[in-house]
């Protein structure tokens, strides 16, 4: 019979072992002896914890007197406990009780898992690579937004952007019966120190010019680079035309309204028109149009702001 059961076991592609309620050895089979390069012969007959000295830890050996009193059927993972096995591989290992009339004995199954944790291993590198090409691609994808929404030279809303955020704000004001102010500006004399000192020196005004704006409006207001020397602020949720008036002195009135050069200073000036909603129209394009046409008024009247 325990020869019947030897070639039972020899046939299992697994490691098995079975162990007599004092530990002893009772049954160790080839795959056991290809695990571990321990023959059977050596093995059966000596305590567990001698053959496999590996097991003799304090966590396992309570492990498995539990699993002799209780009847419990427990079960160790090689990626939480490669301590247990002393090879080069990686195994599963799951301990049953076996009740056989008045003899009890435990079964440990030792089951190979090194191809499927490799397999684990490279998914895991394969989801690293996938996080890590996606958060490129968010980053490509900023960087598009960035083209798309914001202009290059400031930093600032680009056109596209002031429609959008524009239209909502408006829609804001028609739902919410509040005003929306809209200021059209641009640098007084812009052409003139273009055509004087160049355009690198006509980039850093307009740079110098939005953070002016930036750095004068409310932090609820869109500063927008409309096109060349030209800008737009949208002012939300305004409560009067005083609101504009304090917002336009702020921006003429700051004392750092000077870009420097080696052997010049040049002082910014800004003419600004404003129109708001809804006394000057119900639309984006009109609201624009009359700020357009207030920001010229005030610049041929040598004003530093005129309302439409």
């Amino acid at each position: 019979m325990y020869n019947c059961c030897c070639e039972v076991l020899n046939s299992v592609n697994e490691g098995i072992i079975i162990v007599k309620e004092n530990l002893e050895v009772y049954s160790w089979n080839s795959y056991m002896e290809y695990i571990t390069n321990i023959k059977g012969s050596s093995a059966i007959g000596n305590n567990l914890y001698t053959v496999l000295p590996s097991l003799n830890k304090n966590y396992f050996k309570k492990t498995v007197h539990n699993i002799l009193n209780d009847g419990y059927t427990m079960f160790f993972s090689a990626a939480m406990h490669r301590d247990l096995m002393d090879t080069e591989e990686n195994y599963n290992i799951k301990i049953s009780k076996i009740q056989d009339k008045n003899n009890t004995f435990m079964l440990l199954e030792f089951h190979n898992v090194t191809g499927q944790m490799a397999q684990i291993k490279q998914l895991k590198k394969y989801i690293k690579e996938l996080y890590n090409v996606n958060k490129e691609l968010k980053k490509k994808e900023k960087v598009i937004e960035n083209l798309a929404y914001y202009d290059q030279l400031t930093g600032i809303a680009n056109r596209t952007l002031f429609y959008i955020l524009a239209e909502k704000y408006l829609q804001n004001a028609k739902r919410n019966g509040s005003l929306l102010g809209i200021m059209f500006i641009d640098i007084d004399k812009f052409k003139s120190i273009n055509d004087t000192y160049g355009h690198q020196i006509g980039d850093k005004i307009i740079i110098k010019a939005a953070n002016i704006l930036k750095e004068a409006t409310r932090e609820s207001d869109i500063v927008v680079r409309y096109g060349g020397d030209e800008f737009i602020v949208i002012l939300p949720n305004i409560k009067d035309i005083s609101d504009c008036k304090i917002v336009a002195s702020k921006i003429n009135n700051r004392t750092g309204n000077i870009v420097y050069m080696k052997d010049k200073e040049i002082k910014l000036s800004f003419s600004m028109g404003i129109s708001i909603y809804p006394n000057d129209g119900d639309n984006i394009d009109k609201l624009i149009g009359k700020a357009d046409k207030a920001m010229y008024i005030a610049k041929r009247n040598d004003e530093d702001v005129h309302y439409y």
